[in-house]
């Protein structure tokens, strides 16, 4: 394809297309894909696209296939935290067809992080390059999930093209039409820090990713220095969970899904999870969640990066306990053992291989015995810090007043009960089997939860709101049916708000 636009700096792949369309004056999408590709199967992939090798065919020399992904694609963003492994093999997807594999492989297809739903743009970047290049552009940080401000004009503005688009054959360029220059309001300090770290991932050039283990360790290792320790390698999740909920705006976190699971106390908890082993990449926006609470304002992602990247590529052998050592004078089961007994206690062993401790039992009983004392560690309760339940109790109150104050931005949402308040600062068990311990919490629980009437007319009343678009009267059963209740489960107080607050005539 001849006299292809150049992408501009920061400039989307997607846009570059798209303004090719707009020179050329080609109005049906599928004579762009003709074109460009020579195919009308491909899809107008915004973040992550393929038949980047296409593309480069139509540009000068210096626009290789890697440079159009690393600084004109939001691939930059998730390599870093995916093995070399998998980052190679998403890039060779990118060169040829993939058919949504990229999304998969780096986590965006499954990630909690969602992409923005609508195409988003700056109106004051937008007149900048009016003046500079005679048109508009779409850039690459507007479309990254986390950034909400410009830093120097303010809040992005959302358009009216759906991602991903009705019309996913279609290469949309950003015009006037789409993008008018509305007022914009003063950014927010949090996204705007955001998008500090995200901007310095975008800048990054192609370089080998870190490994699992090398994560791993790393984590381990800021856990260490940042006195979330217990022993020498148990993690103090509940001070690691309170100190994230404090550093970042409660109702941010909630945008993104960062707290859902993270105020549960259970092994899906996604801040658990990542300073335990790494099985699994994790978004881009966690590792700056997590960092920004351990490490406060004066840190960058790059040099994060390069930390981990020096850590151990493999995992290290652990350490021997003191007492036992492996000398030549064992046998090769007395071995076995202790190299169990190096990262497992005596109880967990014996259940991992159970022949084996049948025949150390037989043969070499009164060593046995001696080994697993030495290693089974001080069980007394001696150690226990005592709970500060008015500490406690403060502390809960002040969150379950946020979350009100969140919850009160909404008439959506599933019932406050009890045992939904219970669940939003962590262990919920152990909450509600010391409420008398914690009275402030349980007035303000006892204040504020929404019996089954209540939440039955909430129902009603978000039902009716939403059906008066199109109907002057609602018919009752229309009315059921949208609040997704029945003539049966309906309680006294629902009928009566129903009878008399909706209806306020015969039946329809």
């Amino acid at each position: 394809m001849l006299n292809f636009p150049l992408p501009y700096s920061e400039e989307l792949l997607y846009s570059t297309i798209a303004r090719a369309g707009v020179r050329y004056g080609l109005v049906s999408p599928k004579q762009l894909l003709d074109e460009v590709f020579e195919s009308r199967g491909v899809s107008a992939t915004l973040d992550l696209p393929n038949h980047l090798a296409t593309i480069s065919r139509c540009l000068l020399d210096d626009f290789s296939t890697e440079r159009l992904i690393y600084e004109h694609t939001l691939f930059p963003i998730y390599a870093p935290f995916v093995p070399e492994e998998r980052r190679q093999r998403c890039m060779k997807w990118m060169f040829g067809e993939s058919q949504g594999s990229v999304h998969l492989a780096l986590g965006v297809a499954a990630s909690r992080i969602k992409i923005p739903r609508v195409l988003r743009y700056c109106p004051g970047c937008l007149a900048t390059q009016r003046l500079r290049q005679g048109e508009y552009f779409w850039v690459r940080e507007w479309q990254v999930a986390g950034i909400e401000t410009c830093p120097e004009h303010g809040d992005l503005i959302d358009t009216r093209l759906a991602r991903p688009a009705v019309e996913r054959h279609r290469f949309i360029a950003a015009t006037p039409e789409y993008c008018p220059l509305v007022r914009q309001r003063t950014g927010d300090p949090m996204s705007t820090w955001v998008g500090c770290q995200v901007r310095q991932l975008l800048e990054r050039p192609s370089q080998l990713s870190p490994s699992f283990a090398q994560w791993t360790r790393y984590y381990q290792n800021l856990a260490r220095q940042n006195g979330l320790c217990r022993g020498d390698n148990q993690i103090d999740h509940q001070a690691l969970r309170e100190r994230t909920m404090l550093t970042s705006p409660f109702a941010w976190l909630a945008r993104y899904h960062l707290t859902s699971r993270a105020l549960d106390d259970n092994e899906s908890d996604w801040l658990r999870a990542i300073f335990r082993k790494h099985r699994k990449s994790f978004s881009y926006l966690q590792h700056i969640v997590v960092h920004q609470a351990l490490l406060g304002k004066f840190w960058q992602i790059c040099e994060v990066l390069e930390e981990v990247c020096r850590c151990p590529a493999e995992d290290r052998q652990p350490q021997k306990r003191a007492g036992v050592t492996v000398n030549r004078g064992l046998v090769p089961d007395q071995e076995d053992w202790l190299r169990l007994l190096s990262s497992h206690p005596p109880k967990q062993v014996r259940k991992i291989s159970p022949a084996l401790y049948a025949r150390l039992y037989r043969n070499h009983r009164d060593w046995l015995l001696e080994v697993n004392r030495s290693h089974a560690g001080d069980r007394s309760g001696h150690s226990r810090h005592r709970v500060d339940w008015n500490k406690r109790d403060r502390e809960y109150l002040h969150a379950l007043r946020q979350w009100a104050i969140f919850m009160d931005t909404s008439s959506l949402g599933p019932r406050r009960s009890r045992s939904y308040y219970l669940k939003i600062n962590g262990s919920p068990s152990t909450i509600e089997k010391n409420l008398h311990r914690m009275p402030l919490s349980t007035a303000f629980m006892s204040a504020h939860v929404e019996s089954v009437a209540q939440y039955q007319i909430r129902r009603l009343q978000n039902a009716h709101d939403e059906l008066r678009n199109r109907f002057d009267s609602p018919p009752r059963w229309r009315l059921l049916r949208k609040a997704k209740l029945s003539e049966e489960r309906l309680t006294e107080l629902a009928k009566t708000y129903l009878e008399q607050r909706v209806y306020k005539q015969h039946e329809i």
